[in-house]
């Protein structure tokens, strides 16, 4: 019997009720059925078990996938502890270059505490980690381009991630209700940071948010609750609703883009924090629509300048002043 590889909604153990709780109740329905048709795209017939480690065998390509035992939906709990996945696997007289982590490969894997990925892997499949909720740690390799949605969310003990410098997406959902998580590094290659991504992470104290980013989707960071400062990189145009929605104590916001990005009035919660711009855009920003509403607007990245002989280098809450020598 095939096993449907749909992640199970186990949100009314975890969620804390939230002031808008008919609105979520729509996002979980959101969530539940495109975990329906994840589970229908990755049923798996021909699982083989190579070392412990479930794969499917691409013979023509000579890649395999890591995957899941195929017998039965009660059965998901597969794998325990440490796992580390080699980067080629030997079958019938044929080595196999492991690329892939399919959908649901690893999830509810209640027990598993840390998991190495090899330079080989590419992509992480959707809800491939979901609700590994004694998930401390993980390795995400340089060759990944794509965390899947769902990847990691409800990984409830995962305390930091680091996202290579290959990653160019981010899901939906991805990180959402990693409520352990502290600090997370996003890679310079990153261009799409998906909606609810980091959702109820409310331990995150900081974020930066590279250059190559150029959207952030909407409720991304949605309730971290504990979020002090944010900075985005100067490619992001846009800004997705409550993207900092309920980020009560984000109190430094840091916006490179030379172009206010386009946002909602809802995209930031604390409109009394410090917004720091680019000091030759800074006007632009007070007539903003959105922007134009925080409390204060400093500029940033003031350029040193010389008049008389004299230098003058700005400072971030000082200046340095330095006049020529004698003669």
């Amino acid at each position: 019997m095939l096993r449907n590889t749909a992640p199970r909604d186990i949100s009314k153990r975890w969620e804390k009720p939230t002031i808008q709780q008919n609105r979520f109740n729509l996002k979980k329905l959101f969530t539940f059925l495109f975990a329906l048709i994840v589970g229908v795209g990755t049923i798996c017939a021909s699982d083989t078990q190579v070392d412990g480690i479930y794969y499917d065998f691409d013979k023509t390509t000579q890649t395999a996938t890591v995957t899941y035992r195929g017998s039965s939906y009660a059965q998901y709990d597969e794998y325990s502890g440490a796992v580390i996945i080699p980067s080629s696997v030997s079958y019938d007289g044929i080595t196999y270059s492991v690329t892939q982590i399919a959908g649901g490969a690893f999830n509810e894997c209640s027990s598993l505490s840390s998991v190495t990925i090899p330079n080989s892997v590419t992509n992480i499949g959707d809800a491939a980690f979901y609700a590994c909720t004694k998930l401390t740690s993980v390795t995400i390799p340089n060759s990944v381009t794509t965390i899947g949605n769902y990847a990691f969310k409800y990984c409830s003990k995962l305390a930091s991630v680091t996202i290579s410098e290959s990653v160019t997406t981010i899901g939906n959902f991805a990180f959402e209700y990693c409520t352990s998580l502290t600090s997370v590094t996003i890679g310079n290659s990153v261009t799409n940071i998906g909606g609810c991504a980091f959702y109820n992470c409310y331990r995150l104290t900081s974020v930066t948010i590279p250059n190559s980013v150029t959207s952030i989707g909407d409720y991304t960071f949605e309730y971290c609750t504990s979020l002090t400062s944010v900075t985005i990189g100067n490619s992001v145009t846009s800004i997705g609703k409550e993207a900092f929605g309920y980020c009560n104590n984000l109190y430094d916001v840091y916006c490179y883009a030379t172009t206010p990005p386009t946002a909602s009035q809802s995209s930031f919660a604390n409109y009394n924090a410090f917004l720091h711009v680019p000091c030759d855009n800074q006007r632009m920003y007070l007539l903003d629509a959105v922007f134009g509403n925080f409390k204060y607007v400093e500029c940033i990245g003031a350029e040193e300048v010389m008049t008389d002989g004299v230098t003058v280098v700005p400072g971030k809450n000082d200046a340095v002043f330095t006049w020529p020598t004698e003669g």
